[in-house]
């Protein structure tokens, strides 16, 4: 028993030896790609309506960009992890940011709005490629001490990615460098993804210890079912609903049943299931993922919501609309920067007071739209976005760390996967959801419409989004600092 101590500290030594050197130079390479998708998706967040006025696409055109590139990477994930488990995390790595950078340009090249949802479609698919080997790289290459700060810096990373976003699409849109107009905001991503690119050699190769098997037909299911839902969602309201929509919805719900049915045999047997179902019996993990998704769910809806009550309501330009992002993105920031000291000190209840203080900017949002409907750019406003970035940024970036705390470490792969899923699938369906209620209560054609039609669907979407953040806030009660 006293050779315990002398044992343990040999393995810490021989951990400390396996660990590369060059650790943290290997994760500003490592990072680069986080950015890269991070300040794409929020650019576009901003520039949307001007592609839309651009391209004359209609508006459920509009919500597939943003539906179809979070659609496509959250089916993704889940065997994009696993592909760089067999082939290698840097292979892949290399190949999503190809892919991606690739995908930008011709986004940024084509004058077709079909084409561009397709683009933006295999653009999400290569950041699928991208984001599980970020995660996997900075789990490997980092003793345990050292994870605490490495996530931290990620969060802080994409709070940054979000806050910057914002303001350099508006900037990049207005600037119209060459008469581009929006597609500066894609072509934007080619020298940076170049950038990457030429970094990634800096980085080792790495993959999994253990042999593994791609579930194919669990694979084909879940796109099939999830492609079924959010593609009818979004088409239904510029067709008028027809059959074949009441069609593909119910299709999307027989193939996600046979999607469970047959991971759930596949477990049972000796195969190797594309997502292991049995995590969700762990009631807090449950718990915690129905929390992430409400909160998603609500943000992702009102960044698209604001984007065009500001430039089709209120006729803002991409950068004024980048300056009423501004507060909200700085205060995320902020926050972001703080919340994982701030969860170490008081715990969960940071968490709880930035669901709540979300939740209660919405209902203060309505308000002030009933007041004045049309300065957005007033004190008060800024004040009140500056206050919802801040309680945005307490709940949504340590809630990773949270939710993957519940489960135990031999299901963090699992867990990591599935939450990253579910984020992206909130956003795609908030922005389809979401936009058919807007559509519904605007009564006509965005063109058509008068302030007053768009105030009153602001405000009847914006409730919507403050009830789902304050039913994040009461699951977040039921969330323990232990599992």
């Amino acid at each position: 028993m006293a050779n315990h101590p002398s044992i343990t500290l040999q393995a810490d030594d021989k951990l400390q030896l396996q660990v590369d050197p060059r650790r943290w130079y290997a994760l500003a390479v490592i990072l680069l790609p986080v950015l890269l998708n991070s300040l794409n998706t929020y650019m576009i967040q901003v520039a949307l309506p001007s592609i839309q006025d651009s391209l004359n696409a209609s508006f459920s055109d509009a919500q597939l960009i943003v539906a179809g590139f979070s659609l496509s990477l959250a089916v993704a994930l889940i065997v994009g992890g696993k592909l760089g488990d067999i082939y290698g995390r840097k292979r892949l790595l290399l190949i999503g940011v190809s892919g991606f950078t690739i995908m930008a340009m011709l986004a940024g090249l084509t004058s077709n709005p079909t084409l561009l949802i397709v683009f933006r479609i295999v653009q999400g698919l290569a950041a699928a490629l991208i984001q599980p080997q970020v995660l996997s790289m900075m789990q490997v290459n980092f003793l345990p001490r050292e994870k605490g700060l490495v996530f931290s810096i990620y969060g802080a990373l994409m709070g940054f990615g979000f806050a910057f976003g914002l303001i350099l699409g508006g900037i990049l849109v207005n600037w119209n460098v060459y008469d581009l107009g929006w597609r500066t905001v894609f072509f934007f991503n080619v020298p940076f993804g170049i950038l990457v690119l030429l970094c990634l050699p800096l980085l080792s190769e790495s993959s999994g210890g253990r042999p593994q098997k791609i579930d194919w037909i669990g694979t084909l299911l879940i796109i099939g079912g999830l492609f079924l839902l959010v593609y009818p969602l979004s088409e239904g309201q510029k067709q008028g609903w027809p059959f074949w929509i009441w069609g593909c919805l119910i299709l999307s719900l027989l193939l996600l049943s046979a999607f469970i049915a047959f991971e759930i045999r596949k477990q049972k047997g000796e195969g190797t299931a594309l997502v292991d179902l049995t995590i969700f019996k762990r009631r807090l993990f449950g718990i915690g993922m129905i929390s992430a998704v409400l909160t998603y769910f609500s943000m992702f809806s009102f960044f698209f919501l604001l984007t065009y009550y500001l430039q089709f309501g209120l006729h803002f330009d991409a950068q004024g609309t980048s300056l009423v992002f501004l507060p909200l993105g700085g205060g995320f920031f902020l926050t972001s920067l703080l919340s994982s000291r701030m969860i170490n000190r008081w715990g969960m209840i940071v968490l709880k007071i930035g669901a709540l203080v979300s939740g209660i900017c919405f209902f203060l949002f309505i308000w002030l739209l009933h007041i004045d409907s049309v300065h957005l750019l007033s004190i008060q406003y800024l004040v009140l976005l500056l206050v919802y970035g801040l309680g945005l940024g307490l709940v949504t970036t340590p809630l990773t760390r949270v939710v993957l705390g519940t489960v135990p470490s031999k299901d963090a792969g699992t867990g990591s996967g599935l939450f990253n899923t579910f984020m992206y699938l909130s956003n795609s369906l908030g922005v389809a959801l979401i936009g058919i209620l807007f559509s519904a209560s605007l009564g006509q054609p965005l063109g058509s419409a008068d302030l007053s039609d768009y105030a009153r669907a602001f405000a009847v979407s914006l409730a919507v989004c403050g009830v789902l953040a304050v039913a994040a806030f009461v699951c977040l009660c039921f969330l323990r600092e232990r599992n």
